[in-house]
């Protein structure tokens, strides 16, 4: 009676760590389902991602949707807008992903009046170039041609005519030899005298343009608007004798039309009246 007893106690233990061995491999085996379902699906993401990629780059690179179809020059290039424009047209119909800004900024600045560009893309279809130009004031004659420069002394044009151009002719200064964007104003006095009479010049208040100044001197500096001579003495305080010189110009009260005003003092102006 024991001994079945026994046996029967042992079968019952046999029975339940096969259930629990049993349990163990059911476990073990949905965690082996759920592991190589959730792979499948994440290789089945990285497909539809890798898909999604390639189609991306087909549709970017074949698509007419990412052509140019307008290159627009901005900010006014009265001297290089249309230089520009046609350095350009070559955009029209490439697509806007594959244009290499560095090679229009390196072309574009090949023409001396370039001072600065920004370029940007307007997504889809669309170029746009913004330009800043050195202003061209003055000219000076040699060679038999007029030679444009800035108020740095930079060459910026040489050319067989300027009329209409409002440039002031500098008179007796010496330029060196350079190429079109190179400096050919070497004197540090008379590049300062430029900078400083180019401020001047873009406020000039008055309807009478000035039409050359004679450096020769820097002691006897004179400043040709219409017929008045202005005698306006040494390279200092400029910007003080052009305004004496411009206001007795301007002056109804004077109404000198030819002559010479003389600011190259300190003290009251004096001036001839023809």
């Amino acid at each position: 009676m024991e001994f079945k007893v026994i046996l029967y106690l042992e079968y019952i233990l046999l029975k339940n760590r096969m259930q629990r061995v049993g349990r163990y491999m059911i476990k073990s085996s949905n965690k082996l389902i759920l592991k190589a379902r959730r792979k499948k699906r994440i290789r089945r993401v990285i497909w539809i991602f890798v898909i999604l990629i390639i189609g991306g780059i087909i549709f970017v690179t074949k698509s007419n949707f990412f052509v140019v179809k307008k290159v627009a020059i901005l900010g006014n290039p009265i001297m290089s807008g249309e230089d520009i424009k046609k350095k350009t047209e070559n955009l029209i119909g490439q697509n806007i992903f594959f244009i290499n800004k560095s090679n229009i900024l390196n072309e574009a600045k090949k023409n001396p009046y370039i001072d600065g560009i920004e370029i940007s893309k307007v997504y889809p279809k669309q170029v746009n170039i913004k330009i800043a130009e050195k202003q061209g004031v003055y000219c000076t004659e040699k060679d038999g041609q007029y030679y444009v420069f800035s108020n740095k002394g930079v060459l910026l044009e040489k050319t067989n005519n300027i009329e209409n151009r409002n440039l002031i002719n500098i008179k007796g200064i010496n330029l060196s030899d350079g190429e079109l964007g190179e400096e050919i104003v070497d004197n540090d006095r008379i590049l300062s005298f430029l900078e400083v009479f180019q401020k001047i010049v873009d406020i000039n208040p008055t309807n009478y343009n000035i039409e050359s100044i004679d450096l020769s001197d820097l002691m006897n500096i004179r400043v040709y608007i219409g017929d008045i001579e202005g005698r306006i003495g040494n390279d200092e305080n400029i910007p003080n004798k052009m305004n004496k010189l411009l206001h007795i110009i301007e002056s109804p009260e004077i109404g000198i039309k030819s002559g010479y005003v003389d600011v190259g003092f300190d003290g009251s102006p004096i001036y001839y009246s023809k």
